[in-house]
């Protein structure tokens, strides 16, 4: 079922199913978010948990237990229950059911809040542990945005500025999707600006392990598009894909990241995992700031 909340500025619509932002669009008719054409992609900007990126061999092992999981998990195609409307403010709610824990055996309860202020859209996510023993996980969003956003511009219009200057070696992505961090494909000093292009992602994602800056913009020539805030997410990644002159792009926060290419499967050894005791909540925001 697809859900509107809205503004003077701003108009969104969720869809219960994954609760993901199908919309986002200015009193200028400008939409912010991918619709959603399989020919490129068939997701606009969905929830990745309780893992992000790809499983080695897509199986995981829990308690002794092997799990396995398609990659970013399986919240992005579970149906949420509509928690709280308001006028500029909306609350869905996914709790383990019989169907997860075939998959992941932990007993959690997610919240997805999203609040318009102004220009700005927040999509916060709270994750609680339902169980007696530890919840873990990893979490990160994936919201595509349209580029360009207006007509006669290009792709490669736009320019995506961090907030710090940013040095990392981006991992190869293996064709299984796991991560080679032996085999740094591309290596940044002092980055604090990337103009877009396809070529870019020949390397498939362009993955910041460590990222320093809370937020990016992503603008066009006439300063016109988005400030992208994610603070407190540990990595960054920006995508499109490759070889299909797709217009958009995909700015990604999360905590945590696929497999790395050696993993030995054990979940609790994945990279920046998040641990919950029983009844413990966690959460976590990121803004989409509209730049007119």
């Amino acid at each position: 079922m697809i859900y509107k909340i809205q503004n003077e500025f701003l108009s969104a619509t969720i869809n219960s199913r994954g609760a993901e932002l199908y919309s986002l669009k200015s009193r200028n008719d400008v939409e912010y978010i991918w619709q959603r054409d399989p020919v490129y992609w068939s997701y606009c900007a969905p929830i990745l948990f309780p893992i992000v990126g790809n499983l080695r061999d897509k199986k995981t092992i829990i308690n002794n237990q092997e799990y396995n999981m398609n990659a970013h998990g399986f919240l992005r195609t579970q149906e949420f229950e509509l928690l709280h409307q308001g006028d500029e403010e909306i609350s869905f709610v996914n709790t383990f059911n019989k169907e997860t824990l075939k998959l992941f055996p932990f007993k959690y309860k997610v919240i997805i809040t999203y609040s318009l202020k102004a220009k700005n859209l927040r999509t916060t996510y709270k994750v609680i542990n339902e169980n007696h023993d530890v919840l873990l996980f990893n979490i990160g969003g994936h919201p595509a945005i349209n580029c360009p956003l207006y007509e006669n511009e290009k792709f490669n219009d736009y320019t995506i500025t961090f907030e710090k200057e940013e040095s990392f070696t981006s991992p190869k992505v293996e064709s299984n999707g796991t991560l080679n961090f032996n085999e740094g494909i591309r290596q940044y000093e002092s980055l604090k600006s990337i103009d877009l292009d396809y070529e870019l992602f020949n390397i498939d994602t362009i993955v910041i392990p460590r990222v320093r800056s809370n937020y990016v913009t992503l603008l066009n020539k006439e300063s016109k598009g988005i400030k992208f805030s994610f603070p407190n997410y540990k990595s960054f990644a920006i995508w499109s894909p490759y070889g299909k002159m797709a217009p958009f792009v995909c700015l990604e926060p999360w905590i945590g990241y696929g497999d790395r290419h050696n993993s030995d499967y054990h979940f609790e050894k994945k990279d920046d995992i998040i641990s919950l005791k029983a009844l413990e909540e966690f959460s976590v925001f990121y803004d989409i700031e509209v730049i007119e």
